[in-house]
């Protein structure tokens, strides 16, 4: 648990918030109103501060300035005592902002405006416009964050979503996959510049009973750094090579334990097919003598061949299935979940390692496939609201809002359906069994 709720925190979360910051940013790039954005997910836990609006007295606009709390009874049609400060540009900010009873006999009328003695000005009127600014709040989940748009389906509202230009709209909803897209390039290139291992030993997960392993006095965390002075250089495959070909007889294993290094010698035992067996469950441990370190060119054009090798490996699951060369458990869907525990993992293999290259690594493709699947063209996904955009440009005219909306409400609930029967399998039989979190 410590470890799944670390990475949800420290790196599920960040690369969930990137991509809400790309439909953030070019929403409001776009006009678009931006009606709260969440840190975490809901219940709320606090409502942090507002940003920067304006309302709209008669025809007189005021700024309402950041953090500044309008009255509930605040909303259009109401009439409002307001004062304002006047800026270098000739705008107003409002200072203060009393609801007033109506005036039954001056309903829709004009403010009334009157200039003191500091320059401050008074209005008084009926509300025609409330823009209080986006609500930045903090909520209970800690798992990313949400962007709450105005009309992503109604076009009535002129500061909606769907009013906006269809190019405007294909940007906003594009822009959050888009932004995992460049984030995933962007840890791939600090996860080579950091360095990766050229070199790799093998560390001792455990030891089985009544084996050569525990009559010799090998313990779990033992990193095996040479047997019979040959240097563990290609990991788990050479150690195996050397103790198969060694049946009954004696080794001499060079063993780092802690901050020690010893000698143990070992004896394995032969198996029925005359192979040596030592008794120890591996796992590869990098040589940190031998880290390379990409320069920043060389980095970029690794980070994009493996993107590139990613995604045409995503494209041709379907016929890798349909011809055998994988199984459905190999290319099975997965939960948050699943990404979950295999960040977890990876967290834990940078921190033993004291290495970033793990779980840059892994978060570099989990924010990949997080910006391809958004793209998919399923309702309910920022690619099937894409799609309604592409064919609204094909067919010359909208689809009736109610009918997408429908649409995206029946797609959510099978995604919903769907993701649930894939928790529950990540759960029951994980990708990255829960003991190998330690």
């Amino acid at each position: 648990m410590f470890w799944l709720i670390g990475t949800l925190i420290i790196v599920l979360g960040p690369i969930i918030l990137v991509h809400e910051l790309g439909h953030f940013i070019f929403a409001k790039l776009a006009g678009v109103r931006v009606e709260e954005f969440g840190l975490g997910y809901p219940p709320r836990l606090l409502k942090l501060w507002r940003g920067k609006g304006y309302l709209e007295i008669g025809t007189a606009r005021v700024i309402v300035p950041a953090g500044f709390r309008l009255p509930e009874r605040a909303k259009v049609g109401t009439r409002v005592d307001a004062v304002a400060s006047p800026r270098e540009d000739g705008s107003f900010v409002l200072d203060r902002l009393t609801v007033v009873d109506l005036d039954a006999g001056h309903p829709g009328a004009e403010p009334e405006a009157a200039e003191a003695p500091d320059n401050e000005l008074h209005l008084r009127g009926e509300l025609t416009a409330v823009e209080p600014g986006t609500l930045y709040s903090l909520n209970w989940l800690p798992m990313g964050a949400f962007v709450k748009l105005t009309g992503e389906e109604d076009p009535s509202d002129p500061r909606s979503l769907a009013s906006q230009s269809k190019r405007w709209r294909v940007i906003v909803l594009a822009a959050g996959a888009i932004f995992n897209i460049a984030t995933a390039l962007m840890l791939l290139i600090g996860a080579y510049t950091t360095g990766l291992p050229d070199k790799w030993q093998v560390e001792v997960t455990s030891i089985e009973p009544r084996t050569a392993a525990e009559e010799a006095g090998l313990l779990p965390r033992d990193i095996i750094l040479a047997v019979d002075g040959e240097r563990i250089e290609e990991g788990m495959e050479q150690l195996r090579r050397i103790i198969r070909a060694a049946p009954e007889r004696t080794i001499d294993l060079t063993v780092l334990r802690k901050d020690e290094t010893l000698t143990i010698k070992a004896t394995p035992g032969r198996t029925s097919d005359g192979y040596g067996f030592l008794g120890i469950m591996m796992a590869p441990w990098p040589d940190r003598s031998a880290l390379q370190h990409y320069r920043l060119p060389e980095a970029l054009s690794a980070s994009v061949n493996d993107i590139v090798s990613a995604i045409t490996a995503t494209i041709r699951i379907p016929a890798r299935l349909a011809q055998g060369d994988i199984t459905a458990e190999e290319a099975r869907p997965t939960s948050m979940v699943g990404i979950s525990g295999v960040l977890a993992f990876s967290l834990q293999q940078s921190v033993e390692w004291s290495l970033a290259f793990p779980v840059l690594q892994t978060a570099a493709f989990i924010s990949l496939a997080l910006g391809l699947t958004n793209l998919l063209p399923l309702p309910a996904l920022d690619g099937g609201r894409i799609l309604f955009v592409l064919i609204e440009a094909i067919r010359g005219r909208r689809i009736p809002p109610e009918r997408e909306a429908m649409i995206h409400f029946v797609g959510l609930v099978i995604l919903v359906g769907l993701m649930a029967i894939v928790m529950l399998q990540d759960i029951i039989n994980p990708i990255i069994p829960w003991s190998f979190l330690r």
